[in-house]
């Protein structure tokens, strides 16, 4: 069936999840099925019939002009570190933020843990002084003529908590219709507010109506600012192509792109074990791109390698998971977002730097902004001499930033 959806100026086809689904797996057929088919046709009914706090005006030219290259700050306002001791270590300076502004990037992405602006021991209470030091970070931001996401960002622990009563995101909810609120002045192309990173749902039916609730929340306080909204689980490309577009035009539709995992992730000693057991992993891969690796990999981990090698990763591989979403995307006319992509320091340098050019034009030619990930830190594109940033000249060569 083809319709007009009000977030979109295209005709559509109403019923875009169910073919997406099948791109992916094969149902089995169950007593049941039909009663899921009616819950997703009402849960998308009443997508487009809560219109009452929609925007009916697109993201700013000026602001998606902003977006079309950027670098996440990731360790400013989070950890759990008291605030003062993240501001000395991690904070950006006026010349910091002119330093990247200088290669060519026109925003930033500001991840934020809840935790470091309201009390912890009564986390629906904003701290008027950690307030204060957020605003005055932020308006340094904007004072360096580089737009900011601002994203709220918590552990996998504090999000199975913030779920837990009822699917109903309340905590979450009174956070940001605060802090929507106090930031609500603030130029409307130049801050975007983020629902929330990677939220870890393994189910997008129950996600879906959380962040159309959050999504509401912070409209009520901030109606001409553009909200940033994402997929389920870790906001993976299929994340994104399983969530129904909402009823509002002011949205951007974020996800993150790492694939291959075990590529962009060798040698991390956080997510799955077996990454902090691999090295050397070459892109492009092949087996016999992988034999040195291989031969190198302690016995655990060597089957994995062989793995990667034999899914031969290579651009057009990559370029798939990306069309997945542009073929969403374009069906109702929406401004998409990759707000993470970016690969682990430990990757052999030059590999690195393919799959940055690779991913970045990938990304580019699909018509999406993008925030690579990150300025600082394990996937740094950037290191401190003396206090100074010195950037990577083959990450930015990759990432085209001048």
């Amino acid at each position: 069936m083809l319709c007009t959806m009000p977030w979109s100026r295209k005709p559509v086809c109403c019923s875009p999840v169910p073919r997406i689904r099948m791109l992916f797996h094969r149902p089995r057929r169950s007593p049941h099925r039909f009663c899921h088919w009616i819950v997703l046709l009402l849960g998308a009914a009443s997508l487009v019939g809560c219109d009452r706090w929609r925007a009916d005006t697109a993201p700013s030219p000026a602001l998606v002009a902003a977006l079309a290259q950027g670098v996440n700050l990731s360790h400013w306002w989070t950890g759990p570190a008291p605030n003062a001791v993240i501001r000395s270590a991690h904070a950006m300076s006026p010349q910091d933020l002119a330093a990247v502004r200088a290669q060519g990037f026109g925003h930033v992405r500001l991840p934020i843990e809840p935790m470091r602006i309201f009390d912890p021991a009564r986390p629906s209470v904003l701290l008027q002084d950690r307030l204060s030091n957020l605003r005055a970070d932020l308006d340094r931001i904007i004072a360096a003529d580089l737009a900011v996401i601002l994203a709220i960002q918590m552990d996998s622990a504090a999000k199975q908590r913030l779920f837990a009563s009822g699917g109903k995101a309340s905590v979450l909810a009174a956070q940001w219709a605060q802090l929507a609120s106090q930031l609500s002045d603030l130029p409307v192309d130049r801050l975007v507010f983020e629902i929330l990173n990677e939220p870890e749902i393994d189910n997008p039916w129950a996600w879906a109506p959380m962040q159309r609730q959050l999504l509401e929340t912070i409209r009520g306080e901030a109606p001409r600012h553009t909200v940033l909204v994402s997929g389920a689980h870790y906001s993976d490309p299929v994340d994104l192509a399983m969530l129904a577009p909402l009823p509002d035009r002011n949205v951007i539709y974020g996800f993150h792109f790492y694939t291959p995992h075990n590529f962009t992730h060798q040698g991390a000693d956080w997510g799955w074990e077996m990454w902090q057991r691999m090295r050397d992993l070459p892109y492009p891969s092949s087996l016999d791109a992988v034999a040195d690796a291989a031969e190198r990999a302690d016995p655990g981990a060597r089957p994995h390698v062989e793995h990667y090698g034999r899914q031969r990763w290579t651009r057009d591989k990559l370029a798939a998971q990306i069309e997945l979403v542009a073929q969403w995307a374009g069906q109702y006319d929406l401004v998409v977002q990759c707000t993470e992509f970016g690969v682990i320091q430990q990757a052999p340098a030059s590999d690195r730097a393919r799959w940055l050019r690779d991913a970045r034009g990938l990304i580019e030619g699909a018509g999406f902004g993008w925030t690579v990930w990150d300025l600082t830190g394990t996937f740094a594109i950037a290191n401190r001499d003396q206090g100074q940033l010195r950037f990577d000249p083959q990450a930015l060569e990759a990432l085209a930033a001048r």
